[in-house]
């Protein structure tokens, strides 16, 4: 991979879906410029026509409406286009923020939902119902088609593999905020959309590959144009030697992409030499190196061939914390966010202002893990980086905690010190290695509820009041290059006559994953 780099970016952000664009487009275009490095617009062509029961129309928001989704009128889609163009184009800044116009198809509903990505702005959106049409059309155009949320059921928004045109449809999203179509086998199973779901055999990607399928593999997050990139919703890492619209359009053109969940996991994976989504011939053993430097403590590294686990790498257990005396590198990640949710106390976004600071070590770099809008960049100044973060209460079940991930390179026996909105901690990087820590906004909270709701301090019968209604954040454990870091090699030596594909999944323990783009092998000699 030393001829590429890698770049984050998001290529599924849903923008204009059903009503105005809100926030505006380049208000969503600079936030994503705050934690990307690519963004391609995904504007929703679809509009929402609302029936009563016995099919008479009527505007969207009666009483029980059926939502049904169809073109919508030429004349706003027109509009519509012209202004996601422009705001793309606005945005483009080669080498620093990379933009691409796009729009999602669905058809007719039965081809399978497509996001078609433009390598310049200019082309029109192409309204045909059929997936072979829409490929027709976009021969000539310079035009990406890629199927998403796939393994719904085949012909009714899951996909048909039937017909794939592998120049226009050079990989698949197969993880987004709907779940995973990998397998049918629901490890992450497609039940967010209760419209569409449950996921089902038929569509996988898996089942796209065993067809000899060339298509590579990226997640993102099918975003409703809220938060670009949305940490656990899905990213896009794109291997490319620069970053500008050619260089990127190139790499997708041959398959040199990737996907994770949200952490920003770094996937290095070759066979033979050749990198993922290359197509190689090879007549004896394959060399197989996995490389992988994740954000949090590594779990397992898979190796498939054809779909079945070739070679496993089991990470935890393999792995002690440096002993002081030497520097090491570390990870931490700050995660905030908790709090009073918006229906039991009314109150503004929180702002979170912190710093870390270390003794003589140095802060190398910082991760972003963002949930929602309002984020900036941590600063780094050698022995301390400050950031800011902001955060909203929200209902239980949905996540809203904004984090930031930390590397620094320090002894185990300095001193870490972490100052986040009047509250410190601090203790050897070796402390923080042992175990995760929360720091809990009690005071703050005694005092806003006797402000705000007349409770004396101290004076519920339950002291977990004050736990539950108090803000709070994380310091997760912090965790050392040797349990983010793995790098290992396999041979396959075993003899065969058809094509092949090896790829790889890792996961750290914290549930974080990365899926890569295959890499196939045809049987005969070598270059």
């Amino acid at each position: 991979m030393d001829a590429f780099r890698v770049y984050w970016g998001e290529t599924h952000d849903n923008v204009y879906q059903y009503g105005r664009q809100t926030p505006p487009m380049d208000e969503v275009l600079r936030e994503a410029a705050e934690h990307l490095d690519f963004y391609a617009a995904a504007y929703y062509t679809a509009c929402a026509e609302a029936f009563r029961p016995g099919g008479h129309p009527f505007e969207t928001g009666g009483r029980q409406p059926l939502i049904l989704e169809g073109w919508k009128p030429r004349e706003r889609l027109d509009r519509e286009w012209a202004e996601v163009q422009e705001a793309c184009r606005a945005a483009n800044r080669p080498g620093e923020f990379v933009t691409f116009p796009g729009y999602e198809w669905q058809g007719d509903g039965s081809p399978g939902d497509h996001n078609v990505y433009y390598r310049r702005e200019g082309p029109p959106i192409v309204q045909v119902d059929r997936l072979r049409d829409l490929y027709e059309r976009l021969h000539g155009l310079d035009a990406l088609a890629i199927p998403h949320h796939t393994a719904y059921r085949p012909g009714l928004r899951g996909r048909d593999w039937s017909l794939l045109d592998e120049a226009i449809s050079p990989f698949c999203e197969i993880y987004s905020v709907h779940g995973c179509s990998e397998t049918d086998e629901e490890l992450i199973g497609l039940r967010r959309n209760n419209h569409m779901g449950p996921g089902m055999a038929g569509g996988t990607y898996q089942e796209a590959l065993d067809r000899g399928l060339h298509l590579g593999a990226v997640c993102s997050t099918d975003n409703w144009g809220d938060m670009p990139g949305r940490c656990g919703d899905g990213l896009a890492a794109c291997l490319a030697p620069e970053l500008t619209r050619d260089a990127l359009w190139e790499a997708f053109k041959a398959r040199r992409v990737y996907g994770v969940t949200g952490d920003r996991i770094l996937l290095d994976f070759t066979v033979n030499g050749a990198p993922m989504g290359d197509i190689i011939r090879a007549d004896g053993r394959r060399a197989i190196r996995v490389s992988v430097r994740g954000s949090d403590a590594l779990d397992r590294i898979e190796i498939l061939r054809n779909g079945r686990v070739l070679a496993t790498h089991c990470h935890q257990g393999t792995w002690e914390s440096p002993w002081p005396g030497a520097r090491s590198r570390f990870k931490l990640r700050v995660e905030a966010g908790w709090g009073p949710r918006a229906e039991e106390i009314n109150v503004p976004a929180r702002q979170w202002e912190g710093g870390l600071e270390l003794a003589s070590g140095r802060f190398l770099g910082a991760q972003p893990c963002w949930v929602s809008m309002g984020q900036r960049a941590p600063v780094l100044r050698g022995t301390r980086t400050d950031f800011t973060m902001l955060s909203s209460s929200d209902t239980v079940g949905l996540r809203h905690q904004n984090a930031n991930v930390f590397e620094f390179e320090a002894d185990p026996a300095e001193t870490l010190t972490v100052r986040l909105n009047g509250l410190e901690e601090a203790g050897t990087v070796a402390s923080f290695a042992a175990g995760s820590r929360v720091m809990w906004f009690r005071d703050e909270c005694v005092k806003m509820l006797h402000q705000l709701r007349g409770i004396e301090p101290d004076s519920p019968e339950r002291q977990d009041v004050y736990h539950h209604l108090a803000y709070k954040a994380k310091l997760h454990r912090a965790i050392p290059a040797v349990g983010y870091t793995a790098t290992f090699e396999v041979e396959d030596d075993e003899p065969f006559s058809s094509e092949i594909n090896y790829r790889v999944r890792v996961e750290q323990r914290n549930g974080q994953r990365a899926w890569s783009s295959p890499i196939w092998v045809r049987c005969g000699p070598g270059e």
